[in-house]
């Protein structure tokens, strides 16, 4: 089973951004939900939502995510938001010998 990013997750995610912003936007969104494959398009989508919702600084993370969970939209949109499995390996190799970032299978000897 694929799971989706929750309210409370989102609404933790808006507080912090209307901690340091008037206006929820796309960007802010993707900026800061690193951990989970979002697109610009959706994530201007659930940042147009957010500010239809009147969500704003004054707000507690609960209240933020009481009306998260309550907006049918928000919570189809949310369901396309998947997190993210793909691991980025940086990997410097000078000299002899296997550079290996994962699982090394190799035969015996």
């Amino acid at each position: 089973m694929v799971e989706f990013i929750s309210a409370a997750v989102l609404s933790g995610v808006i507080y912090d951004i209307c901690k340091t912003q008037a206006w929820v936007t796309g960007s802010a969104i993707k900026k800061r939900l690193k951990a989970w494959i979002v697109d610009d398009v959706t994530a201007e989508k659930i940042a147009d939502e957010v500010n239809r919702l009147g969500v704003n600084q004054d707000q507690s993370e609960a209240v933020i995510e009481r009306q998260i969970s309550h907006s049918e939209k928000l919570t189809q949109l949310l369901k396309e938001v998947k997190p993210s499995n793909s691991t980025t390996i940086n990997q410097y190799h000078s000299g002899s010998g296997d550079n290996v970032g994962r699982d090394k299978v190799g035969k015996d000897v």
